[in-house]
């Protein structure tokens, strides 16, 4: 009876102790970091009433800090996800879509040796050394100025055959932005360069690689 007596005893010294420690790492913790949120928001929000969002989502839905937050909270969401919340003019700006940047804007700060390793990619159908053969594409050196489907040897397709024009850099980043679309009906399978910045550092490698391409447009003025 003594031994089992000490037993229990031994356990609730344990769990007593175990709680014990916890209390004080949750005191501790509190008192060493305390948390603090702001007195305002930092912009107000039109048609939408203040609230202590944090401490209302940290209650929902087990309670809230004020009658009414849960309300409150759940129109805001409701508004938030109808797009009716109205935000703050600069914030509008600050969250618009940005304009976008010109050709040559682009090419002057474009990077050939950026625009070699992307052209990696196309070397199983276009060689762009001097002389070089033909493959599934045409060679492309010194494509930069010269005419549609000019280059000797090589079967283009009626569609790109008849295209007629030159590739200024203006065609060219058309072209590879989206070959299909630029020209309907070509052979080239090839989805495009989506990004307008690879497509510069891509067309400024086919500049170097071109003898005599003229030089690249001029940057359009800032607004």
């Amino acid at each position: 009876m003594k031994r089992d007596f000490w037993e229990r005893s031994k356990v609730w010294a344990a769990v007593t102790l175990a709680f014990g420690t916890l209390g004080f790492c949750l005191w501790f913790g509190s008192w060493a970091m305390p948390i603090t949120y702001p007195e305002q928001r930092g912009y107000p929000i039109e048609g939408v009433a203040p609230i202590d969002l944090a401490s209302a989502q940290r209650n929902w839905p087990g309670g809230e800090a004020r009658p009414g937050d849960r309300e409150i909270l759940l129109g805001y969401v409701r508004d938030l996800e109808a797009g009716r919340v109205t935000l703050p003019q600069s914030a509008q700006q600050a969250a618009g879509p940005a304009a976008p940047v010109d050709l040559g804007t682009l090419l002057a700060g474009a990077d050939a040796g950026r625009g070699e390793r992307t052209a990696q990619v196309c070397m199983s159908c276009h060689t762009f050394e001097a002389g070089g053969p033909n493959r599934t594409g045409p060679n492309l050196h010194g494509v930069v100025g010269r005419a549609y489907a000019s280059h000797g040897g090589f079967n283009y397709s009626p569609a790109l055959a008849g295209a007629g024009g030159r590739w200024t850099y203006e065609a060219l980043d058309q072209f590879l932005a989206s070959p299909a679309r630029a020209v309907p009906g070509t052979r080239m399978a090839f989805a495009g360069l989506r990004n307008p910045r690879d497509r510069a550092h891509l067309i400024a490698y086919l500049a170097r690689v071109s003898p005599g391409a003229p030089p690249f447009p001029a940057p359009a003025p800032a607004p």
